[in-house]
């Protein structure tokens, strides 16, 4: 979860999405405040990702995942339309400094509940944990914030299942769809967070140091697309490298939601390039026109 010295320069996009996909909802963690999902225009609660992309594309990831012999997970949410779909639903990876998002959304959470701004410490936290994944700042916010009780109530909140938090910030494992669902909520907003501090969250995201502005605006073509991401990369017991990336392409000709993550490789950066080709593939994917 360090600083890379690789530039990767940030990229945007233009993508759209020819399939008809589900709208199941899913439900909020148990023992939590009253779970609400993440609240989208056109659509009561974001959709479950759990439908299958276009026969074409899905062939093209299915190529790409043979030939790369490793794991990957791809999650896409379309705003305007509200349609999302998913592949490799059920894989499992550590959610390693994809986790300082939802932290960050804790903070702002607890702003909004106490109708207060942020101060002056808690901006420069948020600013050095999400735009330079700095992980001393992670830490001290954390703690600040209340820790895993606090961040398990707004995943209870976003309506995430699959992933809980833990003492030890980013050392959980966590899902492809879960990841979504706290992108979406960062693009589109929720309604216990407030609009000010929603477009502060969107912003850190659009501003992440040069050097770790890689994956998912791989292969992102629109030059006036604005993307937001943060990524996460983390050994697992094996050594082997969880490597994932999960934000939002806005302001081009299709907006959307996206999550890579993926795990398995020797080195991070493989991992890096693994996410980057199934990043690039879906978000070059112009399917043509709907039905």
């Amino acid at each position: 979860m360090s600083t890379l010295p690789t530039n990767f320069p940030k990229t945007a996009a233009a993508f759209l999405l020819a399939t008809v996909l589900s709208a199941a909802a899913l439900a909020g963690c148990t023992g939590e405040p009253a779970p609400t999902t993440v609240t989208v225009p056109g659509s009561p609660e974001t959709p479950s990702a759990g439908s299958e992309p276009e026969l074409a594309l899905r062939a093209e990831l299915d190529s790409y995942a043979a030939q790369a012999g490793a794991d990957f997970s791809v999650a896409i949410y379309e705003h305007g339309t509200g349609r999302a779909w998913s592949y490799h639903p059920e894989g499992r990876y550590l959610e390693a400094s994809l986790v300082k998002v939802p932290i960050l959304l804790t903070l702002l959470r607890q702003a909004t509940e106490e109708e207060r701004e942020l101060t002056a410490e808690e901006e420069q936290l948020a600013e050095l944990m999400i735009c330079q994944s700095d992980n001393a700042a992670t830490d001290e916010l954390y703690a600040m914030l209340g820790g895993a009780e606090e961040l398990q109530k707004t995943y209870g909140l976003l309506g995430v299942t699959g992933t809980e938090a833990g003492e030890v910030w980013g050392a959980n494992e966590t899902n492809a769809e879960d990841q979504l669902r706290i992108a979406t909520a960062v693009a589109l907003g929720v309604d216990w967070i407030r609009d000010g501090l929603q477009h502060y969250a969107a912003v850190l995201l659009e501003n992440v140091v040069p050097e770790q502005a890689w994956g998912i605006s791989a292969g992102i073509l629109n030059p006036v697309a604005e993307v937001g991401l943060k990524n996460g990369w983390l050994q697992d017991d094996l050594l082997a490298w969880n490597v994932g990336s999960s934000g939002f392409v806005v302001g081009g000709s299709a907006e959307y939601s996206i999550v890579v993550l993926t795990a398995g490789t020797d080195s991070l950066d493989e991992g890096i390039s693994l996410l980057e080709g199934a990043a690039a593939i879906v978000n070059g994917w112009e399917p043509g026109a709907d039905g």
